[in-house]
């Protein structure tokens, strides 16, 4: 579920996650990423995956395979 960014950043600040992982979704929202996500791009692109309706798993899978052919 989308957040405001006040929430989100309470919630991050709750669960040990740097505010960093606050990320925008371009579709309106903001969600945690997770921490292994070290590229804005793919934060972004997390947060996106969410706010269409992805799981936190599936999304979260996907954008670390991402993040594993870049290096």
């Amino acid at each position: 579920m989308p957040e405001s960014k006040k929430g989100a950043l309470k919630r991050a600040k709750r669960l040990g996650f740097p505010k960093s992982n606050v990320v925008k979704s371009k579709y309106g929202g903001y969600f945690i990423a997770p921490k292994g996500i070290t590229s804005k791009k793919l934060k972004r692109g997390y947060a996106d995956c969410r706010a269409k309706g992805g799981s936190k798993s599936t999304c979260a899978a996907v954008i670390h395979k991402q993040q594993k052919r870049k290096k």
